[in-house]
């Protein structure tokens, strides 16, 4: 057969004869592993090889310790210098908040002391008014008079200190917010000064409560009652014609009553002696003070 003939046969022969016929090639057996143990690893020359670092101890020097603690050193002590800085800074702030209350308080002081001069003053005139009613027959319009100027003997209103802020202060244990030994030296004094004033007032109430019965003897009760709407410190403003229809008023005689007047007058010549030593020096003491605490706390303080 030819080999023409011989490729034609082949060729009509079915595909899959064809490939049983066809000779295999064994391929050699090698193993995966024995390839890639031949390959030799290739390092490039920008790769980064990674060791393990050797663990070396280093023993520090005497000087490395020193450090170390002069570093903690300093931050513990920069610490306690800024605390110490930032409470000194809250005690003057705290203390200016202080001191402009209490120029405040001072102020309202001062004019209570100059309300309590007029008052003072007032009564000096009215008992001065009775002792020399008091020599005369007391009947008709001496009567009234008398009466009148009766109703005001047992006046007794005391200052009205403005303390508040000062005791806050000293209860709170806030005066050492106050540097200035001498200014608070002053404070203390004023606060003592009061003190005294206060006691002194505390026993003019007291005579004041004594004299009532004795005026509630001696003043007819329907003027007693016409005049309960006036003050001691309305004396000076009143007017003559409210003064006159009081003068005028018809009242009996209380010559019989005397021995009670004598009394009331006695207890009346120790309240004016007393508002009088009050006025010329506590009094006048008190309101230096304050004027002078007022202007030093400002300076201190730089208070407007």
């Amino acid at each position: 057969m030819s080999d023409e003939n011989k490729n034609i046969e082949e060729g009509l022969k079915p595909e899959g004869e064809r490939y049983k016929e066809e000779e295999i090639t064994p391929v050699p057996e090698t193993s995966v592993e024995h390839q890639t143990s031949n390959i030799e690893p290739q390092t490039h020359p920008d790769m980064e090889v990674h060791k393990h670092p050797h663990h070396v101890t280093h023993k520090k020097k005497w000087g490395e310790y020193f450090l170390e603690f002069l570093m903690l050193f300093l931050a513990v002590f920069l610490g306690f210098v800024a605390e110490n800085i930032r409470e000194h800074v809250v005690e003057q702030d705290r203390a200016k908040e202080f001191s402009r209350s209490m120029v405040q308080d001072l102020q309202n002081d001062t004019s209570a002391i100059n309300r309590q001069n007029k008052y003072a003053k007032s009564y000096i005139t009215m008992a001065d008014s009775l002792l020399a009613l008091s020599k005369t027959t007391l009947e008709g319009r001496n009567v009234a008079k008398f009466s009148f100027y009766t109703r005001f003997a047992y006046w007794t209103s005391p200052i009205s200190w403005n303390r508040a802020t000062f005791d806050q202060i000293k209860n709170s244990g806030s005066l050492r917010y106050f540097k200035n030994d001498r200014l608070l030296k002053k404070l203390l004094e004023y606060d003592a000064l009061v003190n005294e004033i206060q006691g002194e007032a505390n026993a003019n109430t007291e005579r004041g409560l004594l004299l009532l019965p004795r005026i509630n003897s001696i003043i007819d009760p329907q003027l007693h009652h016409d005049l309960s709407k006036y003050y001691l410190i309305t004396l000076d403003s009143m007017s003559n014609e409210t003064k006159e229809h009081f003068f005028s008023l018809e009242t009996g005689s209380i010559e019989n009553k005397r021995e009670s007047i004598k009394e009331m007058l006695n207890m009346v010549v120790v309240q004016q002696r007393n508002l009088q030593l009050q006025t010329d020096t506590r009094w006048k003491e008190a309101y230096e003070l304050a004027i002078e605490l007022i202007n030093n706390i400002k300076k201190e303080y730089h208070l407007e």
